[in-house]
């Protein structure tokens, strides 16, 4: 089971919704929405916390495995054996009395070491592989060479699908996908707006003042893979371009192109798009231009 459907099923057992869970995890209700809906996957700190609330394990939470999905509760202590008595201490020699206090010095000494390197240890294995998103995709399409920029460390990917939300609120922007990196390529200014928002007309989706609408009713996410490889997000093999909204909202949207036909700059011809309840299940709905009903 991926992580956003584990995030989905505890939050939902405990009763919480997702402002709940934002105010116990001190986040914006947005990363909590991004999490369930894959777009971003939670930092180390709030994985440990998640755990901690939930009382599951990490490896249940970050594992995709059949044996995790048992329901990764934490395991009862062990029953605890009353002590046994303590055998008296023997006097020690007389040189030993002398030589004594600076033995016992040592011997804490030697056991500081350890416990710091057992603590360093504990925190490498603690650290979760990359995680990428869980959108599957169609058909692939060649990336064109003008629509790639620099590309990013691991440590920045992790970084840039751990966001948030956008600096500026609510924006429409254009990301990159490569091998092994993840490049923002920029918020898209009014002038392309304008162009986009006519694509997306014929489909019922409206923008004013920078906000996404379908039917009058706000998008909380609208996702458009413009150019994709093939392969999908639950991979982390993916290559590709995509525009991205986040806001406040009441449903999620999400195009369907055909990367075998693409137009003249090399996206995919728009077939539909599909929209689904923000707060509700992900049962996603088929929507087709208007003119292709006349």
């Amino acid at each position: 089971m991926p992580l956003a459907d584990k995030i989905i099923e505890l939050r939902k057992k405990q009763g919480w919704s997702q402002i709940d869970l934002a105010d116990r995890l001190d986040v914006s209700r947005q990363s909590v929405s991004k999490w369930e809906m894959a777009q971003a996957v939670p930092e180390l700190d709030k994985i440990l916390k998640m755990s901690e609330l939930f009382a599951v394990t990490t490896d249940y939470l970050l594992k995709d495995d059949p044996a995790s999905d048992s329901g990764g509760a934490l395991p009862p202590p062990p029953a605890e054996e009353p002590p046994a008595p303590a055998p008296e201490p023997e006097a020690p020699p007389k040189f030993w009395r002398k030589k004594w206090p600076w033995v016992q010095v040592a011997c804490l000494l030697v056991v500081a070491v350890l416990a710091l390197y057992a603590s360093r240890h504990r925190e490498e294995e603690l650290v979760p592989p990359r995680m990428a998103l869980s959108v599957e995709l169609l058909q692939p399409s060649p990336i064109p060479e003008d629509m790639v920029s620099e590309t990013a460390t691991e440590e920045t990917f992790q970084e840039a699908v751990s966001a948030p939300e956008m600096e500026d609120g609510p924006a429409m922007e254009m990301s990159t996908y490569e091998a092994g990196g993840y490049t923002v390529d920029g918020i898209i200014d009014e002038d392309l707006l304008a162009a986009i928002a006519a694509e997306y007309a014929p489909y019922g989706i409206t923008c004013e003042d920078g906000r996404w609408y379908f039917e009058g009713q706000p998008i909380r996410v609208l996702t458009d893979v413009l150019t994709s490889n093939g392969e999908s997000l639950t991979g982390g093999h993916f290559q590709g371009t995509m525009r991205n909204f986040a806001g406040e909202g009441d449903i999620d949207v999400r195009t369907v192109r055909d990367y075998d036909h693409c137009d003249r700059d090399g996206n995919g011809k728009l077939l539909y798009i599909e929209t689904c309840p923000a707060h509700g299940d992900a049962v996603w709905t088929e929507h087709y231009a208007e003119e292709e009903h006349h």
